[in-house]
């Protein structure tokens, strides 16, 4: 409102000006035609200031007419970035993984990662715009405003197209989703593999910062382990009788497999109802509750049953752990850990428990690790455990990337042709979306450049009489 009142003042003095002009008894047209141009500019001014809003409420009312909706298309464009961002996640995380047995692999990685970098970038982009113009509508055209009011048409045109660049973008930008589908159409079926994420906590909501997940599926095949990245797991699969079969997920840590929140779950039946057939994107967010476990790090698993009440971590490093627990019945406190690590001493609230030894309730082997599991027992009330550990550098504490190395070939096996069908469809789309934002903008630019040059007086309707 601040510009628009400017606007509208500018507009008086150019009106005035105007008079002025008409009155000085100068007989120099070429100070004398500039009185018809202020009195028409200073109308014009004048009326656009006032009808500013039904301005804007008629191109509200022509992008809903032709199918625009700024919210279905903000929301779109974040979902796309989030999808983007995944897939160059998961190719880096791939690529660390194989860099260790293949050295050159990166620089192939490098290659399907950059044109799909380019295509976030694209979005990103697109998406600022929106935001801009969605949230500065009313800003960006009054500013317009007042830049064509200042007298003597001295800005004039940037003013034009400032508020036809406001006028054109908010009724057509969101119209890019259906730009975006004549391009992306394809005659053939969608693919439906989702992209599968989620985050990892204990039955007390803590997160679960390292270690491994596993697929069970259908009881009889095992896919794992696969690797936690920041308390999140990502899983993306050719693999059909993943998604067509009844699947257990498990918490792969020292030598168990503990039970999790999802068990005999059809993900089919849970991802494929998010996709979206028009924009082709299929993002499945489901998150695991690992049951029983408190912790793990570097070959170290620390886990409790029956569940007490709390349980808060202090320290946990190779050398010493430190938790406080808080039960209200009688518990027990499993330590499970490779034979990298020698336990020295355990102490519960400052008293230290003798004959180490008869605490290892079994033995383990973990792939290629063996370890042992010590159970200590919690009596009710609230208690600080701490162990003292030493460990040699000599030993692995995790397990060998052979393991991972195959359970990734089983999350992807390539004599399936649906590998080869994800692989062109990928391209095809990051083609596609690469392309589709700049062309858009362009398209729309070249619109605004137009309807500006009218505005601003340097193109004009011609009517033959």
């Amino acid at each position: 409102m601040y510009f628009l009142l400017i606007a509208y003042y500018l507009s008086i003095l150019t009106f005035y000006l105007g008079v002025l002009i008409y009155a000085l008894p100068i007989p120099l047209t070429g100070v004398k035609k500039w009185a018809p141009r202020l009195l028409t500019d200073a109308f014009f001014i004048a009326i656009l200031t006032l009808s500013l809003g039904t301005i804007i409420s008629v191109a509200d009312y022509i992008r809903t007419l032709i199918g625009g909706s700024w919210e279905n298309f903000l929301l779109q464009t974040k979902i796309t970035i989030v999808f983007r961002t995944v897939i160059v996640f998961l190719f880096s995380i791939i690529g660390n993984i194989f860099s260790k047995f293949l050295p050159g692999i990166n620089r192939l990685i490098t290659l399907i990662i950059n044109p799909i970098l380019a295509s976030l970038y694209s979005n990103m982009l697109l998406y600022s715009i929106a935001t801009m113009i969605y949230r500065g509508v009313w800003l960006i055209s009054s500013l317009g405003i007042v830049l064509m009011a200042i007298p003597f048409r001295i800005a004039r045109n940037a003013g034009a197209f400032l508020f036809s660049l406001a006028l054109v973008f908010y009724i057509a930008l969101p119209l890019y989703p259906s730009f975006y589908r004549i391009l992306i159409y394809s005659p053939s079926t969608p693919l439906e593999i989702p992209v599968i994420y989620g985050s990892i906590v204990n039955e007390f909501n803590q997160p679960i910062t390292s270690g491994y997940i596993g697929f069970e599926i259908n009881t009889n095949e095992y896919i794992g382990p696969l690797p936690l990245y920041s308390n999140n797991y990502i899983l993306l699969t050719t693999n059909t009788k993943l998604m067509s079969s009844l699947v257990t997920i498990y918490f792969d840590a020292a030598g168990h497999q503990f039970y999790t929140n999802i068990s005999n779950i059809d993900l089919h039946n849970i991802c494929i109802q998010n996709i979206n057939k028009e924009t082709y994107l299929n993002i499945c967010r489901i998150d695991v509750m690992v049951k029983g476990l408190i912790a793990y790090s570097n070959g170290i698993a620390l886990h409790i049953a029956p569940k007490p009440n709390n349980i808060i971590i202090d320290v946990f490093s190779k050398e010493n752990i430190k938790i406080h627990i808080d039960t209200q019945i009688d518990t027990q406190l499993y330590v499970s850990l490779t034979n990298m690590y020698d336990v020295e001493e355990i102490t519960i609230d400052n008293t230290t428990l003798d004959s180490i030894d008869n605490l290892i309730l079994y033995q383990w082997y973990w792939y290629n690790l063996m370890g042992r599991t010590y159970v200590i027992d919690i009596s009710q009330g609230q208690h600080v455990i701490e162990i003292k550990m030493k460990y040699s550098n000599e030993l692995a504490s995790e397990p060998s990337e052979v393991y991972i190395y195959n359970a990734i070939q089983q999350l992807f096996p390539t004599n399936n042709s649906l590998f080869t069908d994800v692989i062109n469809e990928i391209n095809r789309i990051i083609y596609i979306d690469l392309i589709a934002s700049i062309m858009y903008l362009s398209i729309l630019i070249s619109i605004t450049w137009g309807f500006s040059r009218l505005l601003g007086g340097s193109s004009r309707i011609r009517v033959f009489i």
